[in-house]
């Protein structure tokens, strides 16, 4: 299964090599299907696959936004791996060192404010309203190569 709406060299072009090859393959089919999903009318007419961008802004607008949600994917998996979150019945909380001792070896940590990643990670409703934002803010107002809006979910217009 080929997702052709952006590629590697896209991702390097919008955000350098903050991901490697390997889990950009992984996270890029990820954020293709998120696209389709949000990008699929009533009849499940998958609208980037039917008939993507022909209009060099509208096709730029879509691999930016895939790039966009890969770069997300990655910071989320880069936070849940980090040494500097602990796993708490709530989800993953950051952990901030406010004090040190040696005498008992004593570590204090305060829970520092959490960002918007933090909050995904914690918050499987909260995770899914970040990439609907997301791809929302990136595809608002882009058309497939028909003129049709790929945000618009109702049947698709036959020509």
């Amino acid at each position: 299964m080929s997702y052709p709406y952006f590629d590697y060299n896209d991702y390097v072009t919008f955000y350098g090599k903050g991901v490697c090859f390997q889990d950009f393959n992984r996270l890029s089919i990820e954020a293709c299907r998120k696209l389709d999903n949000h990008t699929t009318g009533a009849d499940g007419v998958k609208k980037l696959r039917h008939a993507f961008p022909t209009d060099a802004d509208d096709a730029q607008s879509v691999k930016l936004c895939g790039c966009k949600l890969v770069n997300l994917m990655a910071q989320m998996e880069a936070a849940e791996k980090s040494l500097g979150y602990e796993v708490t019945e709530n989800g993953l909380r950051g952990k901030v060192i406010s004090s040190v001792s040696a005498g008992n070896e004593s570590i204090s940590y305060s829970v520092g404010s959490a960002t918007m990643i933090d909050k995904a990670l914690s918050d499987p409703a909260v995770k899914e309203k970040l990439f609907r934002d997301t791809i929302r803010e990136g595809l608002s107002g882009v058309a497939d190569a028909n003129g049709v809006n790929l945000l618009y979910m109702g049947c698709y217009p036959r020509r």
